[in-house]
């Protein structure tokens, strides 16, 4: 031994010619024989000859030995993790003396590598010698396996942070076996309390996360992440007190100041100011927000310099105490061993980073709501922790509807970070303040040359057939730019028509037959793909029912079997639950821990699952219109209204339909036949007027719910078939024409569905009464604030007090109706007929009338101040008494045919 801590650790070369397995030659030859006998998914049995077989090496107590066992035990634990997460890209079978040949010479390559264990190597294991030895030699081992170039290289170049992370493993796991090094080696890591191990541990887990590999790929997040661009709102100063009126408005006036995201929160981090404690990250569906806060997380923990907790909000149980909720989580996670927001226990700086505040769950609460109540908590136990100095940063993430609901609790400057596109055209730059002129890159091409040497496809920037115009919108955000990828690698074509849902079922097809040069994942093998795509539906159904991500595998049998698709599991494996775990562990979906004992899956991402319950919504509105036809043509046959019901009760009654949801229906009718669509919108039409007159039958349900949980389901089920019709006529753009039993009907119908206002937030129902018929409706004192009723019919309606703040009436049909006092400040009525209606009292303020019909209506005593009357075609003398400031006068009769 030198006289410093440390000593040379050589693989003893009389052990080399034992016949022993704890070699590396036997290690490969165990991996490569796993392989050839197609022993998927049990990696850990197939490599355990050779990580056990080292307790018979005969090593003595000599710290170099028991070092060197601790190295190779890691290393094996490491290289077994990395094959089973690309086991999917294995599947080139060479003969056993090809094995037998490369075993031999990797071997070889490594017998004579010495390693030198001292300070330096638990400060920096990643720097230890071997690795890149290992490295090579295990490219050239996957090579033999038919993973092409920059595959095997992708993979192994991984290997470094998997071994970090399986080193702390197996010091926390046998910690007698490494007793001596401690003696030994005085390093922050050998002397690391049981407490600091587990952080260090945890740690060293989120670096491997984001090199695990992402989908079926053989490279992880990090390989091909671009960091992200945002902006803050900033108030521009100096202007008149009335732009600033209201709480919401759509033409506030704002700087948007752009930032790099990382470069901002390292600063925020750096300052560590108690005041300013809690940043958030507002984006929407595949913006990148989850990715940036994955990366930013590991990027923490490499730097060691503040403990971070990365908490998936979707795995949160929130309640009215922070502390409890995170120690909750802790324990159930695993690694820590304590709460690090103990009181007793607390670390000195810590940063917790919560991700995805739209997908908070609490039993009996809206999703809304439960984030409020834990955004709020999150503010009072951040204020307390820093009472005296900075303790806890926190920075959270989500989606742009629910941090908007949200925004009155962060008043902060700079205090949501909004997450911009890869590339944002040159039009759209002039909304943006850009001091740095990151703004001027195109971060797509970074991307694609990321992609291309991860993947080894050779691209150096955005092919040309995506550099399109119309593909903008879809190419400039983070996963649907991945997602186009993979697609067009599979078919070199796609399509261009900006439908979203025509990219992910390009995907489905892409996935389905994607190769790997002709080679399909065992699960979907004798599947045909229109079985494939209904399963991974029903799955998503079954996530949609419980939390919207996650689902067990017997959640999945029961929606299976409900919809008679069980001999479509048998078909996977032996048995359905084999069948159902593998299929999950592929493309769309990875396991995520325990609930009720049975294993968890999730979507790798929530808009997987949206757009295939979207299909499953679409595929049900299709087999009620053919089914209540079926009974027409036959009353032996099909379905008459009450089950058609009971069918859609079952569907859409367990959970809410939400605006992302909603999108993908609508953008799923797109793509059916119109014809198909057409006749759908009237079978709607048909079940919303008997469902009105006869109710949900709710009591056919098995088994049938509490009488509170009857009408939450009812009123879920009652929202979304109002959202399909919807999605239909959004189709068809011809209105809707429901039988109205009586002119009250829909407004008790619609008061049902809202409930009782709480903010400026609408139901989804709200913005689903487009191109709907109202006509001679009642609707007096209605709340329709910011509701979507554009091309509607609402002619002799009677909406005496309605309140339309903000709402979009563009080209609805108002002839003759009753709005004595309506409230339509801000509304847009461009192009609306408001022939003979009765305005009297009404507040126009701000409102869009451009090329509105008020030819006969009544203005006396209405409020037109500042309202936009260009085109518009009204009579002079019907403005008795009315408050008109309008800067478009001159325009008011424009192409009128009306006396001034």
């Amino acid at each position: 031994m030198s006289n410093t801590s440390g000593f040379s650790v050589s693989k003893p070369v009389a052990l080399w010619n034992k016949p022993i397995k704890a070699d590396f030659k036997e290690l490969f030859k165990s991996l490569g024989k796993g392989v050839i006998n197609g022993v998927f998914g049990q990696w850990g049995e197939v490599a355990k000859d050779a990580v056990e077989a080292t307790a018979a090496l005969g090593l003595g107590s000599a710290p170099e030995e028991v070092a060197w066992l601790l190295i190779y035990r890691s290393l094996v634990e490491a290289i077994v993790s990395l094959i089973k997460g690309n086991q999917e890209l294995l599947f080139e079978k060479p003969n056993n003396s090809d094995l037998e040949l490369l075993c031999d010479r990797l071997n070889h390559s490594l017998e004579s590598i010495e390693l030198r264990i001292d300070q330096d190597f638990f400060s920096r294991p990643k720097d230890l010698p071997i690795l890149e030895a290992v490295k090579t030699a295990f490219a050239d081992w996957l090579k033999y396996f038919s993973v092409n170039q920059a595959q095997a290289l992708t993979i192994s170049h991984r290997l470094p942070t998997y071994f970090v992370f399986a080193l702390h493993e197996e010091w926390a796991k046998n910690p007698e076996k490494y007793a001596c090094l401690k003696e030994e080696l005085d390093t922050p890591f050998t002397q690391a309390n049981e407490r600091e191990q587990s952080w260090q541990r945890y740690l060293a887990w989120l670096q491997k996360q984001v090199e695990e590999p992402m989908l079926l790929e053989a490279f992880g997040l990090k390989q091909v992440f671009v960091p992200l661009h945002a902006y803050y709102k900033q108030k521009v100063g100096g202007e008149k007190e009335e732009e600033f009126e209201r709480r919401v408005r759509e033409d506030e006036k704002y700087q948007r100041i752009v930032l790099d995201l990382e470069t901002e929160l390292e600063a925020w981090l750096e300052k560590g100011d108690r005041h300013d404690a809690i940043r958030v990250i507002s984006g929407g569906p595949g913006s990148g927000k989850s990715s940036f806060a994955k990366i930013f997380a590991a990027n923490q923990a490499e730097k060691g310099k503040i403990p971070v907790l990365f908490i998936p909000l979707h795995h949160f149980e929130p309640s009215d105490d922070l502390v409890e909720a995170v120690g909750k989580f802790v324990r159930d996670d695993g690694f820590l061993r304590h709460n690090p927001l103990d009181k007793d226990k607390a670390d000195s700086r810590l940063l917790i980073i919560f991700d995805g505040l739209d997908e908070l769950a609490m039993q009996g609460k809206i999703a809304t709501e439960t984030a409020q109540q834990f955004v709020r908590e999150v503010q009072r136990k951040v204020e307390r922790f820093n009472g005296r100095e900075t303790c806890l940063q926190v920075l959270i993430g989500g989606r742009e509807l629910v941090v908007q609901a949200n925004i009155s609790d962060f008043r902060q400057p700079q205090q949501i970070l909004h997450i911009l596109p890869y590339f944002v055209t040159e039009y759209e730059r002039k909304n943006y303040i850009d001091d740095q002129n990151l703004l001027q890159q195109d971060q797509r091409q970074i991307w694609w040359q990321k992609y291309g040497n991860a993947s080894g496809r050779g691209y150096d920037c955005l092919p040309e057939e995506l550099n399109q115009d119309n593909l903008t919108e879809i190419t400039a955000q983070p996963l649907l730019n991945y997602l186009v990828a993979l697609s067009f690698d599979q078919q070199k074509k796609f399509p261009t028509d900006g439908n979203l849902n025509a990219i992910y079922a390009n995907l489905l097809t892409a996935v389905y037959k994607r190769g790997w040069a002709g080679y399909q994942h065992p699960a979907i093998r004798g599947i045909e793909e229109k079985d494939f795509v209904r399963i991974l539906e029903e799955i998503a159904l079954a996530s949609w029912h419980g939390d919207g991500r996650t689902t067990t595998v017997r959640e999945i049998e029961a929606h299976c079997e409900h919809s008679s698709l069980k001999s479509l599991l048998d078909k996977f494996q032996e048995s359905a639950k084999l069948g159902v775990t593998r299929l999950l562990t592929a493309f769309y979906f990875r396991e995520s821990g325990v609930k009720e004992q049975e294993k968890t899956f999730e979507f790798t991402h929530k808009s997987f699952g949206e757009y295939l319950t979207a299909k499953r919504i679409v595929r049900e509105v299709r087999l009620i219109h053919k089914k209540l036809k079926d009974r027409q043509d036959d009353p032996d046959e099909g379905w008459n209204e009450r089950e058609a019901l009971k069918r859609w009760a079952i569907l859409c009654g367990a959970s809410p339909m939400d605006e992302y949801l909603f999108k993908f229906v609508a953008d799923e009718m797109r793509l059916q036949n119109a014809s198909d669509v057409s006749n759908w919108q009237q079978t709607l039409c048909h079940l919303i007027s008997f469902m009105l007159r006869h109710g949900i039958p709710m009591d056919r349900l098995t088994p049938r719910p509490d009488f509170q949980e009857e009408n939450r389901q009812a009123r879920n089920a009652e929202e979304a078939l109002l959202a399909a019709l919807n999605a239909c006529a959004r189709v068809t753009k011809t209105v809707s024409k429901i039988e109205w039993h009586t002119p009250e009907a829909f407004g008790t119908w619609i008061s049902k569905i809202q409930g009782q206002r709480k903010d400026s937030n609408n139901v989804l129902a709200l913005e689903c009464l487009s191109l709907l018929n109202l006509s001679e409706c009642i609707l007096h004192n209605r709340d329709f604030h910011n509701a979507n009723l554009e091309g509607a019919n609402l002619s002799n309606t009677r909406l005496a007090f309605a309140h339309f703040f903000a709402a979009n009436l563009k080209g609805v049909n108002i002839q003759a109706a009753w709005l004595v006092v309506v409230n339509l400040e801000d509304a847009n009525l461009e192009g609306a007929n408001l022939e003979r209606a009765n305005l009297k009292g009404a507040n126009l303020k701000r409102a869009n009338l451009v090329g509105a019909n008020l030819l006969g209506a009544n203005l006396v005593g209405a409020n037109l101040e500042r309202a936009n009357l260009k085109g518009a075609n009204l009579e002079w003398p019907r403005l008795k008494r009315t408050n008109f400031e309008s800067e478009n006068v001159a325009d008011l009769n424009e192409g009128s045919d009306s006396n001034d």
